[in-house]
């Protein structure tokens, strides 16, 4: 396996051409989650038209447009062919923002098992850059530097995320078992960006729509297996890891 990584920043945008970035072979992954470990899987959810006009969504309460919803159901069919009889899920837990818990409905539907909405799994507060497209961004704030002061970081982003994580593990979820949680572009790079060291999560290797990011978590640490993938990436990397266990 083999990473990518180029350039500092970050988007909303599903148009970005990122592409899966691996952290750890199947094996290695397999070792982490034999040392007590639980398999996290991190969603993003579905596209909006937020999306598709490249505004930043932040905490505005966008749904899923038509395409979004395909994404969705396709995913939960991805999800459901790859974990059911293979993987005990821990639970399926969401942001409460309605394109992430429509999201995260797909996939309940499809695993027989309902979500959980967490408060903390919510996106970004981007303050007044919220709504904005990235020429109106440029525009008003020429530069980061330039960003409200309000605005979450980064690192309190993933400050945020690696709590909830960890505090899933608090939890009594199975070890043996995987947990799915749903949430945004925004905190999911952010979480990346800062277990990666800026190796995943910034400029063009962002979380695209639908996308599936997984970590092995116990009560103490996360450890990044994988970044962005969809599709056979997920199923073949998941399914070698089953094949291990």
């Amino acid at each position: 396996m083999h990473n990518k990584s180029k350039h500092a920043g970050g988007s909303d945008c599903h148009f970005f051409k990122s592409s899966p970035i691996y952290f750890c072979t199947p094996s290695q992954a397999n070792a982490l989650l034999e040392e007590g470990r639980a398999l996290l899987l991190f969603v993003r959810h579905g596209l909006t038209d937020w999306n598709m006009q490249m505004r930043l969504q932040g905490r505005e309460n966008v749904p899923l447009n038509n395409g979004g919803k395909m994404q969705a159901e396709e995913l939960a069919q991805l999800l459901k062919n790859a974990l059911l009889d293979k993987w005990h899920i821990n639970g399926i837990y969401s942001s409460p923002l309605s394109r992430a818990e429509d999201t995260a409905s797909y996939i309940s539907e499809q695993l027989n098992i309902s979500s959980t909405t967490v408060a903390e799994l919510i996106e970004r507060d981007y303050s007044t850059l919220s709504g904005l497209t990235i020429h109106q961004r440029r525009e008003k704030f020429p530069s980061p530097q330039c960003y409200p002061a309000d605005m979450e970081s980064v690192t309190a982003a993933a400050m945020r995320m690696k709590k909830v994580a960890l505090d899933l593990c608090k939890n009594g979820n199975d070890v043996s078992g995987t947990t799915i949680v749903v949430t945004h572009g925004g905190v999911i790079n952010s979480l990346f960006s800062y277990l990666t060291k800026g190796r995943a999560g910034v400029g063009k290797n962002v979380a695209k729509n639908c996308s599936i990011s997984i970590v092995a978590s116990c009560m103490t640490d996360i450890i990044p297996l994988a970044f962005n993938l969809h599709g056979e990436d997920f199923t073949n990397y998941i399914n070698e890891i089953s094949d291990l266990r």
